[in-house]
């Protein structure tokens, strides 16, 4: 029994000390993958194959043993008449062809495709001569989220970005969001101003990232920023005496 029971433990304790490696996704398996972002563009780019070989003619070139000529041998035959020498022919060696082989260049495929981001402007309510200690509703008609797909060099690549936005209204005041803000009654983006004056709006979008393939998700490489402003007045409201 205890036997039986040593047989047992010992697995376990090897299994508990000793675990499985973990399965690490190999890059470039098949194709060598990567996305970037430049310059407002989303960049794919991927290339398949072991690229192309040197196309430099080889020779083959076999070697050739020398062989060295035999002596001649010389035959003496009796004949009824007086006796006459023979002599044999030389050996004639023959010298093997030597064949050329061209290196067969390996396929490769490579490719680089490019898609622009959305734009989106700065919008605000009230939109004319909005009033000072009365909220400004803020938006840009930017999405939360944008997903793309690529076929490149035979394989799917899903993209999925979003965007983080920084707010300067103008007067030394900044909000930051994930939002990008909707009109009233909706709009998670609001200020006040305190002074009348004619203000400029900064919207500053950074966008970022991940990619997929084959069920294997990584970060994009960089990042894009887009800057939007819009200027913005803002008046008094007009005092009223009432008798």
């Amino acid at each position: 029994m205890k036997t039986n029971q040593a047989l047992i433990t010992a697995p376990l304790l090897i299994a508990l000390l000793f675990p499985a490696p973990t399965a690490v996704a190999a890059d470039c398996t098949k194709a060598c993958l990567a996305v970037t972002v430049e310059n407002g563009q989303i960049v794919v780019s991927g290339q398949k194959g072991n690229g192309p070989k040197s196309t430099k003619v080889v020779k083959k070139v076999t070697a050739v043993k020398k062989v060295a000529p035999k002596k001649p041998v010389i035959k003496r035959v009796v004949l009824k008449q007086p006796s006459a020498v023979v002599a044999t022919r030389k050996p004639v060696v023959k010298k093997k062809r030597v064949v050329t082989k061209k290196a067969v260049a390996a396929t490769s495929i490579a490719d680089r495709l490019t898609k622009l981001l959305p734009t989106g402007g700065v919008a605000f309510q009230p939109a004319y001569e909005p009033l000072v200690h009365v909220p400004v509703v803020f938006w840009c008609d930017l999405p939360k989220i944008f997903s793309t797909r690529f076929n490149i060099v035979g394989e799917v690549v899903d993209v999925t970005l979003r965007p983080s936005f920084s707010w300067s209204f103008g007067d030394g005041s900044v909000m930051s969001s994930t939002d990008p803000g909707a009109p009233y009654p909706n709009g998670s983006i609001q200020h006040a101003y305190l002074k009348e004056g004619t203000y400029l709006v900064t919207m500053l979008a950074t966008w970022g990232g991940t990619w997929s393939n084959q069920g294997t998700i990584r970060a994009v490489t960089g990042q894009i920023k887009t800057v939007r402003v819009a200027t913005i007045k803002v008046v008094s409201a007009p005092t009223m005496f009432v008798q």
